[in-house]
């Protein structure tokens, strides 16, 4: 016979379950599932539906996840070349006539690695939004998310017509020395190219209204 104890435990146990079952069956319904699809989980056959209600979930949580960014490049075949990663963007004269100093006070101005072809997603933000929220949107590891600086520049050079004109900006995430930064490329109309760099944590929410843009490594 039980104990007491045991008992307890096996109550609060089965609390604990039925509670989440229920939330489970809520989250399904209002996700666009059926509760037939739940009764038949209990067949042997039930596999593929068990399969679909967590497509379904799955689905559900990527809206909520992206609820500050919007895919644009959605069948578009977007890629960065192989670089060395020996260049970086405070010294990148060649491609912007504006180059903000805080790449040197900040230390954001550290060699990267030998890259390979990199598949990218462009996004535009929808909600305003701070860096950490904007990229923790798309991953809980934000070093996936990461270019180097070299990469930065080949995207700029060969895809221009994807970055956000007018100025309004377009963000990538890096990584120098430790550190997180965002480097922020304007386009203006007359075919300039100026590049900050703003730092990961700050508290600056973004305003979605002009649609700036926001580039990333395409996940695996």
């Amino acid at each position: 016979m039980r104990s007491k104890k045991e008992v307890e435990a096996i109550v609060s146990g089965m609390g604990v379950f039925v509670a989440i079952i229920s939330s489970l069956v809520e989250l399904v319904k209002k996700l666009g599932g059926s509760i037939e699809m739940i009764y038949r989980l209990a067949k042997p056959e039930g596999s593929e539906t068990l399969e679909a209600i967590a497509r379904i979930i799955v689905q559900g949580v990527v809206k909520v996840q992206n609820q500050f960014l919007k895919l644009i490049s959605s069948g578009q075949s977007l890629t960065v070349d192989a670089v060395d990663g020996s260049e970086v963007l405070a010294d990148s004269k060649d491609v912007f006539t504006y180059i903000d100093s805080d790449f040197i006070n900040w230390g954001a101005d550290e060699p990267g690695w030998p890259t390979a072809a990199t598949s990218v997603d462009v996004h535009e933000i929808v909600k305003n939004a701070t860096f950490s929220q904007i990229f923790g949107s798309l991953s809980s590891d934000v070093h996936k998310l990461c270019f180097t600086q070299h990469q930065i520049k080949n995207f700029v050079k060969k895809h221009r017509n994807w970055l956000r004109a007018e100025s309004y900006g377009t963000f990538f995430l890096f990584e120098s020395k430790g550190h997180f930064f965002v480097a922020r490329v304007r386009f203006s109309s007359g075919g300039r190219f100026g590049v900050s760099v703003g730092q990961f944590e700050g508290s600056c929410f973004w305003d979605a209204r002009p649609r700036p843009r926001v580039v990333v490594p395409q996940p695996a």
